[in-house]
């Protein structure tokens, strides 16, 4: 089940690799043009306060590459960068945004590297479709290298904006233009687990952003972005709020390979 549940991910990610282009560099000009540019614009900003600005001498590999968006930012810092996929076709895009790089078609759970490889492992918007996370996250633990730090997102039980109970639905019945792949929510407290229960140490879960931004994009899609500018500087006080971490949108998980 959880191989096929993988599977259907890849098929539908394929679909989309010329939306997921078009999408970052929509967000390149306006981070609040869309829901997708916001929310990475916020995502950003949390990864930058525990990405190193110089990775000279450091490996990183973005498990779910997808088009390779990530890959380019840590390659501009100076890391040597990896990255692995199970579309082909988002490989084919993150081999046009990183000439060199070293891109694989591979399984995430069970990535092609031997065990300390990498000082540091992002996985962005990958958890959110395994039945199973632990398999992908021990093998994480796995390719880093003692004190490297693994940075990965993961999709929040309670959010606000009420996804889980949507893509249920979505799941047995057309909605509007819902995608009908069934997805897999979370816990702050869950997803921590997890991650100690593979071995790391030091494990953080921040909330990236909050609210019914979605719904504003999809009731009122004219006023989003007035409504994200003044919406965020509410966001960057709640988001990450230890009580408020559980119903935001994306959670944002750090945890440290021990020595």
């Amino acid at each position: 089940m959880g191989v096929a549940q993988r599977q259907s991910a890849v098929e539908v990610h394929s679909e989309q690799a010329a939306e997921f282009v078009a999408s970052y560099d929509a967000y390149e000009r306006d981070a609040y043009a869309s829901c997708f540019a916001y929310s990475r614009m916020r995502l950003k900003r949390m990864l930058d306060e525990h990405i190193p600005p110089n990775g000279d001498g450091l490996r990183a590999l973005d498990v779910g590459c997808g088009t390779g968006h990530h890959m380019s930012a840590l390659a501009a810092r100076g890391f040597e960068v990896a990255g692995i996929d199970g579309s082909d076709h988002m490989l084919e895009e993150a081999r046009a945004a990183n000439p060199g790089a070293e891109l694989q078609r591979a399984d995430v759970a069970s990535l092609p590297f031997s065990d300390d490889s990498f000082d540091l492992v992002l996985c962005v918007e990958v958890l959110r479709y395994l039945a199973d996370p632990n398999s992908c996250i021990t093998e994480i633990a796995r390719v880093l290298r003692p004190d490297g730090v693994c940075l990965a997102t993961a999709t929040p039980l309670f959010s606000l904006n009420g996804y889980a109970l949507i893509n249920r639905l979505a799941v047995f019945a057309p909605i509007g233009d819902f995608v009908r792949l069934k997805q897999y929510f979370t816990t702050p407290a869950c997803i921590r687990r997890r991650f100690e229960a593979a071995g790391f140490r030091d494990v953080e879960v921040g909330g990236v952003y909050t609210g019914p931004v979605n719904w504003v994009e999809r009731l009122t899609p004219q006023r989003l972005g007035s409504f994200l500018r003044r919406w965020e500087s509410v966001d960057r006080r709640l988001a990450d709020h230890r009580m408020l971490r559980g119903v935001s949108n994306m959670l944002l998980v750090r945890a440290f390979r021990p020595r």
